[in-house]
């Protein structure tokens, strides 16, 4: 008689699924999640395995069902999976977990089971046919093409590959004899001049088109100075895989007979035509080099640098590329090296013409490579923003009841940040900024945590005049405190806008200088604790105001009231980026006393004046008290700032700031 199996999810190894997605059906169970692909098919103790479906929900937990035989007996197990994104999960085998199923076969089937808390959903069943091993022998059937230069990833075909460092790691191991370009081994025993002996062990990793380590037959290693130096030349000799087994086994290959000519390093080009403060610029190429352990890149470059103000002159500077491939290195536009040893980005804007040439150095050996002659535009400077909606931000709408106009408020608060800094040379993202490594990032946040109802805080410790610091996060917690004796955490603060309320919810309190009747009868209505929350379908049919005309009048219109308090909203957290950023840039007042950040008396429309003179009806842009302007000392200092493009069509219309 057979006997039954039983296997405790404890021997499984997975991270609980992330929250924060709509997916589903509203109010019942999750979408069932379809089953395409288990892989890899054959397993080790402590394998990745790779699970792909579809509707592998965020706002669920999903758990792998294994039925069928293996080779202790009849199994049925519940495992849980880490979600990577809606079509991928994975669960690691632990060691316990693969001596429960035993070495051999597994056949039988696969389903998620899916739960959201109210309700669960099973999917079908995928039909699974699994191996389990102790160790793999790799087989290596092929190698490249035999052109190679620095660092290239050369790749290998073969099968029974260790895959994800918690199996082992699998490795590349050359034997042979290398003779540089231009000279010869006449007896082939690698005796001749300038040849040396190869012995060389190079990591192995899977193959960049495979990343998800469901493949074992493919994968690369990089050419390292390591083997036979930089200098062009040959290799020829034998190739073997090995694979190093967690468990300390180790296994190899049958050697394979090859060969590879190492060719010169070259650049190829930029990745970029224009470039600009704090901005990287990325040289693509072949046979970078440019860690501790072998070496380094230097691109040097010959020419001129014609100025935009008309006049040009010889310069030469060297950039000490970053490596992130022996495809690419980086250099970043800033400081006093490379570019900026010869024109100052932050005053100068023009064009270099000329040739940039890479030269490799490793150990004692420095190897010149084949340059280019290429020009680059550097651009005025140009302050980059991120926007940085916090993972708070889309939950603190919820108390206003506009919890689903998430993704609509987002949208708003960018136009009117990129109203307010009109005809300035500022870049302002709700993403990431990937090309700049020198930016501003304001946090968008839900609570105030020092717990003071504050709807902003400028964390700088000390005024920034002329934008000295340009990298700034506005946002997290500073370890000082600022001049007032308030904890340093920067960014905005969502929940604390309920303060402009006569009666705010349990929690927060209401500002005695700024509350106003005007925003319970816009926000009343859709309140979580006086009216009815918007939404999905009321936010569909709710109109895109294009200002807030109307928004006080007594009104019915369910669509109107959700609009009013969408768009009031936005500009309400608008208006404070627009100020906190303000405060980065040096302002207001950058020359005058170290403790003047604020625009002096009480003055309409005034967006750097003190918070409590800013109010309810100008931030919002209530009845023709908004928008809120940099005053005209302000905007003057800033456009000489951020250079660039015409002013705003506003520019002389602003209140004074003295």
């Amino acid at each position: 008689m057979m006997q039954r199996l039983a296997i405790s999810s404890a021997l499984l190894v997975a991270a609980s699924c992330a929250t924060g997605s709509d997916s589903g059906v509203a109010g019942g169970a999750p979408a069932a999640v379809t089953l395409t692909r288990v892989a890899p098919t054959v397993l080790l103790p402590r394998s990745v395995v790779i699970v792909e479906g579809v509707n592998l929900a965020r706002d669920a937990t999903h758990m792998l069902v294994l039925s069928g035989r293996a080779a202790n007996g009849v199994v049925s197990q519940t495992v849980p999976l880490e979600r990577l994104d809606e079509r991928r999960a994975r669960f690691t085998l632990t060691e316990g977990a693969f001596a429960a199923f035993g070495a051999g076969s597994f056949s039988g089937s696969a389903s998620v089971i899916s739960s959201n808390g109210a309700a669960q959903s099973r999917g079908p069943a995928l039909a699974l046919t699994l191996s389990l091993t102790s160790f793999l022998r790799p087989a290596l059937q092929a190698a490249g093409d035999g052109v190679v230069f620095l660092n290239d990833g050369v790749r290998v075909e073969g099968a029974d590959l260790l895959v994800g460092s918690s199996e082992g790691s699998a490795s590349a191991e050359l034997s042979g004899c290398f003779v540089p370009a231009g000279q010869n081994d006449p007896r082939g025993d690698c005796s001749g001049a300038g040849a040396r002996t190869v012995s060389a062990q190079l990591p192995l990793e899977p193959d960049p088109g495979k990343a998800d380590l469901v493949t074992r037959s493919v994968a690369r290693f990089a050419f390292a100075p390591s083997i036979a130096g930089i200098k062009p030349g040959r290799f020829r000799g034998t190739l073997t895989l090995a694979n190093n087994h967690a468990s300390g086994v180790v296994t190899r290959s049958q050697p394979l007979l090859v060969q590879f000519d190492l060719q010169r390093s070259r650049l190829v080009g930029f990745d970029q035509v224009k470039l600009s403060y704090g901005q990287r610029l990325a040289m693509r190429g072949d046979g970078f080099i440019g860690d501790v352990r072998d070496g380094v890149t230097v691109v040097r470059f010959d020419g001129q640098f014609e100025s935009a103000a008309g006049s040009s002159r010889a310069v030469s500077f060297e950039i000490v590329g970053t490596l992130r491939s022996g495809h690419l290195i980086e250099t970043v536009l800033e400081g006093q090296s490379g570019i900026a040893s010869v024109v100052d980005p932050r005053s100068e804007s023009g064009i270099l013409r000329g040739k940039w040439t890479p030269t490799v150095r490793y150990g004692g050996e420095s190897v010149e490579g084949d340059g280019m002659v290429l020009g680059l535009e550097i651009g005025l400077f140009k302050q980059v923003v991120w926007l940085a909606f916090a993972d708070d931000f889309a939950e603190s709408l919820r108390p206003f009841g506009l919890r689903l106009a998430d993704e609509r408020i987002r949208r708003r608060v960018l136009e009117i940040v990129r109203r307010d800094y009109q005809g300035l040379n500022i870049e302002i993202s709700l993403e990431e900024p990937k090309q700049f490594a020198r930016y501003t990032r304001v946090d968008v946040a839900g609570r105030d945590p020092a717990g003071l109802g504050l709807d902003g805080y400028d964390k700088a410790a000390v005024k920034d005049k002329d934008n000295a610091h340009v990298h700034e996060h506005l946002g997290g917690a500073h370890a000082l405190r600022l001049a007032d004796g308030r904890p340093g955490y920067g960014g905005l603060f969502v929940e604390s806008l309920l303060g402009f309320s006569k009666h705010p919810p349990a929690g927060v309190a209401s500002s005695p200088a700024l509350s106003d009747a005007r925003f319970d009868v816009i926000f009343d209505a859709v309140r979580r604790d006086r009216g009815v929350p918007a939404s999905a379908a009321e936010l569909v049919a709710a109109p895109l105001l294009s200002d807030t005309a109307g928004c006080l009048a007594a009104s019915a219109d369910r669509a109107l009231q959700v609009a009013c308090a969408a768009r009031a909203l936005a500009n309400l957290v608008g208006h404070a980026v627009s100020h906190q950023l303000g405060h980065a840039l040096g302002l207001a007042d950058p020359y005058g006393a170290a403790d003047a950040v604020h625009n002096a008396g009480d003055v309409p429309r005034r967006l750097m004046d003190r918070a409590e003179l800013r109010p309810f009806g100008e931030r919002a842009e209530l009845d023709g008290e908004g928008p809120a302007l940099f005053c005209f000392q302000g905007y003057q200092y800033l456009r000489g700032l951020l250079r660039g493009g015409p002013p705003a069509e506003n520019a002389q219309d602003r209140p004074s700031c003295y």
